[in-house]
């Protein structure tokens, strides 16, 4: 389910900013519109036997964060492999050295945020954090730039691995893609994500949001039908650069995300 916001803050206090992580923001810079969110994202890989129990702690945890004003939102994403996403907004990378987490605990107790923690860490065996943009220059949405909209909870995350001497081409394949679904109107709308700190490697993930599966499944194909041949072509362009290419289903978990007053 969805990830352990407790151990995200844990993490983000040990982490320590250095030349290298400027070097990479400043790589970035050519996504610097306001539409190009940063996002830091902690994995939580839920042991099937523990998933129920981690959704209970979760709940708990959102519960007392609510009562107490804990000072910053999240949101949850849970994949069908047992995956939670704990997504945090940043603004940048400087962000990171503030930890929400540090003065919480000060308020309301350590062992009352020990007593979570060790709850959290029974449910998985592998965990970690990662930073994401929002790259709007890719992502195809004509009505406006929305991580969550109302009524469209379900996903669909289609990875897109990309070797690095590839990177500055797939991107130029998916901006063509994206023109297509312009010029033909197309109601299938998606937003693109890019590595930018975390992990190795380079990885774009086209995220679909919408109402079912089925709902989903019918958008997929009345696109496929409206695009045709030239949909095929530009993806097997792009399919054909990347060292790997996987996708995954889930959906939001609105009742495990958290809003700060």
């Amino acid at each position: 389910m969805e990830t352990n916001t407790l151990t995200l803050h844990c993490e983000i206090s040990k982490v320590k900013l250095t030349i290298w992580l400027m070097m990479i923001y400043l790589l970035i810079s050519f996504c610097s519109k306001a539409q190009n969110q940063l996002f830091l994202i902690h994995e939580d890989r839920v042991v099937p036997s523990k998933l129920q129990e981690y959704v209970q702690v979760s709940k708990e945890f959102k519960t007392f964060s609510e009562q107490n004003d804990f000072p910053e939102s999240w949101n949850v994403a849970q994949l069908n492999d047992g995956t939670f996403l704990t997504i945090v907004p940043i603004k940048n990378f400087a962000e990171l050295d503030n930890n929400p987490y540090e003065e919480f605990s000060k308020k309301v107790g350590k062992e009352k945020i020990q007593a979570f923690m060790n709850r959290f860490d029974q449910c998985y065996n592998d965990h970690g954090s990662y930073i994401s943009i929002l790259n709007s220059d890719l992502s195809y949405m004509p009505d406006g730039m929305k991580t969550i909209e109302t009524g469209k909870d379900f996903r669909e995350w289609i990875y897109f691995d990309v070797p690095a001497k590839n990177v500055t081409l797939v991107r130029e394949k998916l901006k063509a893609i994206k023109t297509l679904f312009q010029s033909k109107d197309s109601k299938l709308h998606y937003r693109v994500y890019q590595s930018v700190f975390g992990q190795v490697g380079d990885r774009f993930v086209v995220v679909i949001s919408s109402k079912s599966e089925i709902d989903n499944a019918q958008m997929s194909e009345a696109n496929q039908q409206l695009l045709g041949e030239d949909f095929s072509t530009k993806f097997y362009e792009v399919y054909n650069l990347l060292s790997q290419y996987s996708s995954q289903t889930g959906r939001m978990r609105p009742d495990l995300g958290y809003t700060k007053k």
